[in-house]
């Protein structure tokens, strides 16, 4: 159950991380007339921002709070994040909402590592593989269904005005996946992962 549902939460995560992706510079470009060096500097602060996080943030707070809560955190961060794109008024949201991206980092690490509990040693490779076919088949289906959508909003031929309708979608697909996770316990290891664990403790 809990493979199962990891599997779903990754497919709307990606899902709603590839429509951000695909969207969002168009929409930049239509409601405050991004130029691609601004378009450029808000990727540079995403970057900075996540590699910050993962290489000293991540530490500190896995110990603490643990894969579960730290993923519901980062599906939260990035639902926030999503949320404030579609509604900004004015040209430094974005930056604003950049920043959440310090929190949304934590979820690809922690659900693979949820995923590598739920199964032994010798199916790592195959549970791994089966993560990112799910999320590479959601980034496949994400344009073809959003890009049209933002496409729409932005033209004079919107049934009404709101040009963030579009990402306000991706944001319900991500709200999708953190309602999702909450629902999600953290699985029990598994007899053959049990077994490893016992021979480290006695090595």
């Amino acid at each position: 159950m809990t493979l199962s549902r990891a599997a779903i939460v990754v497919f709307f995560n990606s899902l709603a991380e590839s429509g951000l992706q695909s969207t969002l510079l168009y929409y930049l470009k239509a409601q405050f007339q991004f130029s691609k060096d601004q378009f450029a500097d808000l990727l540079l602060i995403v970057g900075i921002a996540g590699a910050f996080s993962q290489l000293f943030l991540m530490h500190l707070l896995i110990p603490t709070l643990g894969e579960e809560k730290l993923l519901n955190i980062g599906l939260l961060a990035s639902c926030a994040h999503i949320f404030l794109y579609s509604i900004a008024w004015s040209y430094w949201v974005p930056y604003l909402a950049a920043i959440f991206i310090v929190l949304s980092v934590f979820i690809q690490p922690c659900i693979r590592s949820i995923v590598s509990k739920k199964v032994g040693p010798s199916e790592q490779g195959m549970a791994q593989g089966c993560i990112t076919g799910i999320s590479s088949f959601a980034a496949i289906v994400s344009p073809l269904a959003f890009t049209p959508l933002t496409a729409w909003f932005l033209s004079e031929d919107a049934p009404f005005k709101f040009k963030g309708f579009s990402i306000l979608c991706v944001g319900f697909a991500s709200l999708t996946a953190f309602m999702l996770s909450i629902m999600m316990r953290s699985p029990p290891p598994s007899t053959s992962q049990k077994f490893v664990n016992a021979i480290h403790v006695l090595a």
